[in-house]
């Protein structure tokens, strides 16, 4: 079993009461918050909420990567309100319905009644109902800087090693830049070590997060809890992917819906790992599609649970490709784990 799991403190209205009952598609429960307790050193951790719906609706009608939408709300969008921009809030589109449930992505482009998803997004998406919502960024997730629990550094003495790291994993699977908290002609901000601003920096909801901690402290994460399952895309070739546990709560192995590869021993098939507090412990799945733990046909790990706020990786065995779009993983949880 895992150890040194975060700590994890609901406060929601009625909130036990509403996981305690099925995920329904595109049902926003309340506002919720919990804490994460950071450790000195490395923590995996995750963004379990949504940010709020700006808008939502249903795809009236496709032409290839252009969405023509009708607002439940009867809203008109401005033009390019939501194009994802630099230095901008980040918004992103999520199918609430239909085969597509639980897809996300960013917007390339609006109209007042229709929407350019990046190429390569589905293209059928006619009939599905949407939601538009902006997306975490290190800025809305951890706090201003100003008032950000986390250690930050005088970056006039060129100190970098005393702030906390926050870092995301890149698609080639290796961890991103690095994103702190520094004093700047006397005001606090977030940059990057090249003191670029990365207030408004996207962090993907479904991701999971790196924070390198420099001492105990806690966090607090707030949001909505989603009513549908998330759909992760994955880079193949034994790459690593950092993911998120993208709902409030502990989820059990057999219960979070993540069909990885199956094999015959820990070495052919893909692997989920988690942290236990100072090392990775690598889970799979038989033939039988039965989870287990350790080298060659291995134990039962079904009761095993994927923290609430926890991050966690899948690794691909070698000779396995990407899973992305159509083929994405969907994190799945429909029951609370005990």
């Amino acid at each position: 079993m895992i150890q040194n799991k975060p700590s994890i403190a609901l406060t929601i209205l009625a909130l036990a009461g509403i996981l305690a009952q099925p995920l329904q598609a595109g049902i926003a429960t309340p506002s919720a918050l919990f804490t994460i307790e950071l450790k000195t050193g490395n923590n995996f951790i995750s963004t379990p909420f949504a940010r709020s719906e700006e808008d939502t609706g249903t795809i009236s009608s496709q032409s290839n990567t252009v969405l023509t939408i009708a607002s439940l709300t009867g809203t008109t969008y401005n033009a390019n309100e939501f194009k994802l921009t630099a230095g901008a809030e980040p918004y992103i589109l999520e199918i609430l319905d239909g085969p597509w449930i639980g897809y996300t992505t960013t917007i390339q482009s609006n109209t007042a009644t229709t929407i350019t998803l990046p190429a390569g997004s589905p293209t059928d998406l006619q009939g599905c109902k949407y939601a538009i919502r902006m997306d975490w960024t290190v800025e809305s997730l951890f706090g201003a800087a100003a008032s950000s629990p986390l250690t930050g550094t005088a970056w006039s003495d060129g100190d970098i090693d005393s702030a906390d790291e926050i870092r995301l994993m890149t698609d080639t699977g290796s961890l991103g830049p690095v994103y702190l908290k520094a004093t700047i002609d006397g005001a606090q901000k977030w940059i990057n070590t090249a003191e670029q601003d990365v207030s408004k920096t996207r962090l993907p909801f479904g991701k999971g997060i790196f924070v390198k901690a420099k001492s105990d402290k806690t966090i607090t994460l707030s949001g909505i809890v989603r009513g549908s399952r998330t759909r992760i895309d994955i880079v193949g070739g034994k790459k690593i992917n950092l993911l998120a546990n993208p709902v409030p709560f502990a989820v059990k192995l057999q219960d979070c819906g993540l069909e990885l590869a199956r094999g015959s021993a820990d070495s052919n098939a893909d692997n989920l790992r988690l942290w236990n507090g100072t090392a990775w412990i690598s889970y799979w799945r038989n033939v039988s599609g039965l989870w287990r733990v350790g080298s060659g046909s291995g134990t039962d790990a079904s009761a095993v649970v994927i923290p609430a706020g926890a991050g966690f990786l899948v690794k691909r065995n070698a000779n396995r490709g990407d899973l992305k779009g159509e083929n994405a993983l969907k994190f799945a949880a429909f029951t609370v784990a005990p």
